[in-house]
């Protein structure tokens, strides 16, 4: 039985996968080894609503549905001891980061793991922490699998945020998702395929630039995320957290993080305060000037565009 689940939901490159970290490991609760595509992509996955995006509402679901997504993560979930020493040798980073990888692993997981479920943990309470960045544009459908579930919402600040997503496009060999059904001129894109989240209207800016695709990426998230966790369901189980604040300040966030998902500050939770982990960057530099380091002309020609959300944000 699933109880008080913990979902992550944000934009790609605003911590989302720093906080999954900080979590997955605490002794009470469960995961998946990467993000929950391999469920989510039953249901969700753009191509079978006709490629317009991966946005989904309350009214996509039905009680079939929901009963078999919850069965799904029951049948994959593991306990934090069974990751640990899994995550210290970088297999799950290297699971979460390599398609081929990936790839080859999928089997495995989908077959083996299902058994030790059976043999070792069967109808065991599990309490799950979950990460998947586009459940932004699903919020209203999640929740309709997760009532009771308490949701952490990582933000950071646009132009380092959008810094990091051109990065990210750039890279030769991570971060792909779909292979979409249309040809992607973006300039300044020389990889061919889709990478990360595919919003609402992304047909339109196949042709633009890199740091408009990456801006469009950005602010559909937040307008999603903000429209949705707005609403009266969603009081008191939603907790907003700068990346920038949980830098500067990892004890204070940290233990309001334990307290928002009724966790005790622990001596595991002190100890990722006293030293956060690194995630997904080689010098876990989030100073507010890296975007004038790396990409400052791309980044102050869409900064008009932005800016609004980053208000709406409290930056």
């Amino acid at each position: 039985m699933l109880i008080k689940p913990i979902l992550i939901i944000g934009a790609p490159r605003s911590g989302t996968s720093l906080l999954q970290k900080i979590l997955r490991n605490h002794p009470s609760l469960w995961s998946l080894p990467s993000e929950s595509d391999m469920i989510w992509d039953m249901y969700c996955h753009p191509k079978l609503h006709h490629w317009e995006s991966e946005s989904l509402t309350e009214a996509d679901i039905t009680p079939e549905i929901q009963a078999e997504i919850l069965k799904q993560f029951e049948r994959y979930l593991c306990p934090a001891h069974f990751w640990k020493p899994l995550e210290k040798s970088n297999l799950i980073w290297g699971f979460h980061r390599l398609r081929l990888l990936r790839k080859l692993m999928r089997p495995v997981y989908q077959y083996a793991f299902p058994i030790s479920q059976m043999l070792l943990w069967k109808n065991q309470t599990k309490r799950i922490v979950e990460k998947t960045a586009s459940n932004c544009f699903r919020l209203g459908f999640v929740n309709e699998v997760f009532p009771d579930a308490k949701i952490i919402y990582p933000t950071r600040d646009g132009r380092n945020n959008i810094n990091s997503l051109i990065n990210a496009w750039l890279h030769p060999s991570r971060f792909f998702t779909y292979d979409v059904p249309a040809k992607l001129n973006i300039k300044g894109y020389e990889h061919g395929k889709w990478k990360f989240v595919l919003p609402p209207g992304w047909r339109e800016y196949t042709n633009r630039s890199l740091e408009e695709m990456c801006a469009f990426q950005w602010q559909s998230c937040h307008q999603f995320m903000l429209n949705e966790t707005a609403k009266p369901k969603y009081s008191n189980r939603v907790l907003q957290i700068k990346l920038e604040d949980l830098v500067s300040t990892p004890k204070y966030w940290i233990k309001k993080m334990a307290e928002f998902v009724e966790l005790p500050y622990d001596d595991y939770f002190q100890s990722m305060a006293a030293e956060l982990p690194v995630v997904n960057s080689p010098d876990n530099d989030t100073s507010a000037e890296k975007w004038k380091q790396q990409h400052r002309e791309k980044i102050e020609r869409i900064m008009p565009i932005i800016q609004p959300t980053m208000q709406a944000l409290g930056y």
